[in-house]
């Protein structure tokens, strides 16, 4: 049964609209009833109708950089989507589903165009949420935040800010301070390390649209080991160090203590990951344990099977902290072991070899 107009106006989404259109949308209205499960909207297809919750609950999700869904955001009875698609002409940016059986109202792209250019009010309130959405459907895309879940992603997004360098500018500078987290929103930044026999410092890796980087500092409470420079005109979100360890190491760094360990199945349940240099592990390490430096780790982790589960360590907890995070960050079950292989009362092994 379409709506009524007394019915729509008890919302804010309509409430200043005029009655004729009003009379004009409940006409225009039909209804459409979805199981839990069902997909409403599916990201990359053409939008061709506009969407009013009359009841249940439904869930908006959207593929991040690395193939992953994230969810962006749980909607409900009063609230409308669909929009973005029909006011700007491109395809569906997100993804809805049905957690509850759902009533919607639909309105096909032709009446809600006619209501669009109607009502001027509506128009802009229409923008003002789309451009809304769309900032926060940019960031949210981004790694760091692909998981978070929608709450934390609101309070990050008020305390975060964007800087802008230029080319050949420095962001971070080796042995200097951590008071910020980075996130790479546009451009390009290379990592450029000094070693101690070094006067020169050589590129170890190149920052994407996407990528973090600067936890290492933050996680460690140590310098910065490395300088972050932009090779291009670059975009950062930048996260101060409170806000990065109550929001996104609370989020993503999770631990697991030596006796909790089983002895006799570790192997066969975890991937033991030594996050130290191979010199550390060549001297000892963690019996079953695979080598992968905390510096290797930013590549090396599309190698590993999402599948498993992960337990990163080091002497202590530091660099096993930002193995953990990484690893969690992108999605994978992973803990770091409290106290690190000094609190390791299993078997050890000794050389390259695991």
């Amino acid at each position: 049964m379409a709506p009524q107009t007394a019915d729509l106006r008890k919302y804010n989404y309509f409430s200043g609209l005029s009655q004729k259109s009003l009379e004009a949308l409940a006409a225009g209205f039909s209804v459409a009833a979805f199981a839990a499960g069902a997909q409403v909207v599916k990201e990359g297809d053409a939008g061709g109708t506009f969407y009013f919750i009359k009841e249940g609950r439904l869930e908006a999700t959207k593929k991040t950089l690395c193939g992953q869904e994230a969810k962006l955001s749980v909607i409900g009875s009063g609230q409308g989507f669909g929009e973005m698609a029909l006011l700007s002409g491109d395809a569906r940016v997100c993804s809805i589903r049905a957690l509850t059986a759902s009533t919607l109202f639909s309105l096909p792209k032709s009446a809600f165009a006619e209501l669009v250019m109607r009502e001027s009010a509506f128009r802009n309130m229409l923008q003002r949420k789309a451009d809304d959405h769309a900032y926060y459907n940019k960031i949210k895309v981004l790694q760091p935040f692909a998981l978070l879940d929608p709450d934390r992603m609101y309070a990050l997004m008020a305390r975060m800010n964007e800087r802008t360098y230029a080319a050949g500018e420095d962001i971070i500078v080796q042995g200097e301070k951590g008071d910020y987290y980075y996130i790479v929103k546009s451009g390009r930044v290379e990592v450029l390390k000094k070693g101690k026999d070094r006067e020169e410092a050589s590129r170890v890796a190149v920052l994407t649209e996407g990528d973090g980087f600067g936890e290492e500092a933050l996680i460690r409470d140590d310098p910065r080991n490395a300088t972050c420079r932009a090779m291009e005109d670059t975009v950062v979100c930048a996260l101060d160090k409170v806000d990065f360890s109550q929001i996104l190491k609370a989020s993503f760094l999770d631990n697991i203590f030596a006796e909790d360990i089983n002895l006799e199945t570790y192997r066969d349940k975890y991937v033991i990951i030594d996050a130290r240099v191979p010199e550390e592990y060549g001297e000892e390490h963690i019996q079953g344990a695979v080598s992968i430096p905390v510096e290797a780790l930013r590549r090396k982790y599309v190698e590993l099977d999402p599948k498993k589960e992960y337990i990163t360590y080091c002497t202590n907890d530091a660099r096993g902290m930002v193995a953990a995070f990484l690893l969690k960050n992108h999605g994978f079950k992973a803990r770091c072991l409290r106290g690190g292989i000094s609190s390791w009362s299993g078997p050890v092994a000794a050389g390259l070899g695991a």
